[in-house]
């Protein structure tokens, strides 16, 4: 049961990624895809700084070692989402 909805759910989520880059699919199908994957990726790396600032009480050094992890996935998000939605590449 658990492979079945694991499966349904990656299916999902890579059909959603798939449509947001299509051009054959309509603005308004794709725009509010764009938006619920950037929120979602959004949701998961301020959880990751949550998590290093709580943990900054307890131990400082991988407080700050889990903001860095965080910072660089912040970075990394950023480029890739500028390079897949919003710079134009030539189209064969």
């Amino acid at each position: 049961m658990d492979f079945i909805i694991e499966l349904i759910l990656e299916l999902v989520w890579e059909g959603s990624i798939e449509a947001s880059k299509s051009n054959k699919i309509p603005k308004y199908i794709r725009y509010p895809l764009i938006v619920i994957i950037s929120l979602f990726f959004i949701a998961v790396i301020g959880l990751i700084f949550l998590s290093g600032a709580l943990m900054l009480k307890d131990n400082i050094i991988a407080g700050i070692v889990i903001i860095l992890i965080g910072l660089f996935m912040l970075v990394f998000t950023i480029v890739k989402f500028r390079k897949t939605y919003l710079i134009k590449t030539e189209q064969k």
